[in-house]
């Protein structure tokens, strides 16, 4: 109701008077249907909506064909509750006056109340190239705009609206969201600061400690979270402790973390009636020990959650990714196999087995666990670039090339698959062919400086030097630490006689792998933030 109020006010104080519409129109002629009009609208502003009601109902039964009667109507039925009601004449006042701008507005407007944001959208779209100085339509379109995290296009229409951000915590967390998502640190910054002189909600709490973490104020986040532990009592709102927990841990207080996750752990009572919040907090103990280079203390951490929570995937993945990380791949491949057993259709858990297959050099069980997912339709490049490394560690660099070209027509041009055909090509003896996706591959990738750096021993073997040696400055260029780059510039300028640089870029180093590692482990999966509206801990 508030922002209807707040609508009234600014489409009351656009018109003239009160019988005018926002671009100064008197109403059609005829003096009763005036007198009903205007009685219409002067109860409208007096807030007696049945008089309102009773009068414009007068008006437009006259003069059905008057779009602004409707209009004003539609204005009226929003206040009485009856949105769709409301709408509809909205939409027959557009029917009879296609540019009449007010009416786009309202209706764009309510929809947006109703969170119907495409609706929304188009009507205060139209709103706008109608009257390209409405801010309020302006306000509103980046309120839309926000909603559907369009934010380059919402700070946009705020800025034209030139209105300022009202103090609303909760539309301040989207703001500042959306500062975040396009790198404005700095505008982030001051809305959090304006954010954080709000009264917040317990959940809006956590929202604005998780957005202080992004921006690096640390302490501020653990500030406002510690208060929010302090609030309730022992044992009460233990999603509040584990929260803390979390902010410690992102905030790369690894020791802190693991401490306040125990306090967590032991605030659930009883904790076996409890097992995916303690699973949660085993879980975010082991990420935390993983961190610290305690490797035996994550695994144990982890195989508690897991042990809590079995169905759950990510705490196998992350049992299994600790193992792999310490070399212990028989344990990994037993632990991801527990893992499927709960969950036998887990196209994680099956991707990890292969990876650790593979890493144990078991490339027949690897090559098997790979081909199933290919076989089942795998809608990723993941399965078939496991495959391919199997099969190029095996010898079988040909039959690689040919299963990924089979990818590459199954899944649309992708660089991973793009640049181990082009290593599969160049393996089986075939550098023109490698030379084609490798090109392709860093067409699709430019920032890949292994990708550039391959790209650039092709070049170097077809003896297209200058075109080698500007392939291996953008690999260094992106990479400055690149060895290999170094060694096969120096070799590259060798080669055309070019000894001042050949001796600058001389470096006593091995060369890069011929078949760099694709990590098929994926990082730690975190827990997310608890909040009361979640339920968690309660």
């Amino acid at each position: 109701m508030r922002c209807v109020l707040i609508f009234l006010f600014f489409f009351y104080s656009c018109v003239p008077h009160a019988c005018a519409d926002s671009r100064g129109r008197a109403p059609s002629q005829g003096s009763e249907q005036v007198g009903a009009f205007q009685r219409g609208l002067t109860a409208l502003r007096e807030n007696r909506l049945e008089d309102a009601f009773e009068a414009l109902t007068a008006a437009e039964r006259e003069h059905p064909d008057d779009a602004r009667i409707r209009n004003f109507r539609g204005i009226l039925l929003v206040q009485l509750g009856k949105n769709d009601e409301a709408a509809a004449e909205y939409q027959e006042s557009i029917r009879l006056d296609a540019t009449l701008e007010d009416a786009y507005r309202n209706l764009g407007f309510l929809r947006w109340t109703e969170h119907q944001l495409v609706p929304a959208r188009e009507a205060l779209e139209h709103a706008v190239k109608l009257s390209p100085d409405d801010f309020f339509a302006h306000y509103y379109l980046g309120r839309v705009e926000l909603d559907v995290q369009q934010y380059e296009r919402a700070f946009h229409e705020w800025e034209l609206s030139r209105q300022p951000f009202p103090a609303d915590a909760g539309l301040l967390i989207q703001v500042t969201t959306g500062y975040i998502a396009l790198g404005r640190q700095g505008d982030a910054r001051k809305s959090l600061e304006q954010l954080t002189k709000q009264p917040l909600t317990e959940a809006q709490t956590v929202q604005t400690a998780s957005l202080l973490l992004s921006v690096h104020e640390n302490d501020p986040a653990i500030n406002l979270l510690q208060k929010l532990c302090r609030g309730h009592s022992p044992g009460q709102a233990t999603w509040a402790q584990f929260d803390l927990a979390l902010a410690y841990f992102l905030a790369a207080n690894y020791g802190k973390a693991v401490e306040q996750a125990l306090v967590y752990s032991q605030a659930l009572s009883p904790p076996a009636a409890k097992p995916p919040e303690q699973a949660q907090a085993w879980s975010l103990i082991g990420i935390a020990y993983a961190h610290l280079n305690q490797g035996e203390r994550s695994v144990n951490a982890f195989r508690q959650a897991a042990a809590f929570a079995p169905d759950d995937e990510a705490h196998w993945l992350n049992l299994t990714r600790e193992l792999m990380e310490l070399n212990r791949y028989s344990e990994a491949i037993t632990a991801v196999q527990s893992g499927l057993a709960p969950s036998p259709k887990s196209y994680a858990l099956h991707l990890r087995l292969g990876a650790a297959y593979l890493a144990a050099g078991r490339y027949a069980e690897a090559e098997s666990v790979f081909r199933d997912l290919v076989l089942a339709g795998d809608p990723l490049p993941t399965g078939y670039i496991g495959l391919a490394q199997v099969l190029l560690r095996t010898g079988r660099a040909e039959e690689a090339a040919v299963d990924l070209g089979d990818a590459e027509k199954k899944l649309g041009p992708t660089f991973l698959v793009s640049y181990f055909r082009g290593l599969a090509f160049d393996r089986a003896g075939k550098p023109s062919e490698a030379l084609a996706v490798f090109q392709q591959a860093v067409h699709l990738n430019p920032k890949s400086a292994e990708g550039h750096l391959q790209l650039g021993k092709t070049e170097f073997a077809l003896s297209r030097l200058n075109e080698a040696i500007a392939e291996f400055r953008e690999a260094l260029r992106l990479d400055p630490a690149s060895t290999p780059a170094k060694r096969l510039l120096s070799q590259a300028y060798g080669r055309t006689g070019d000894t001042k640089n050949a001796t600058k870029f001389a470096e006593a180093s091995a060369e890069a792998p011929v078949t760099p590692a694709v990590d098929l482990l994926g990082d730690f999966f975190v827990p997310p933030w608890q909040t009361p509206l979640e339920g968690a801990g309660k």
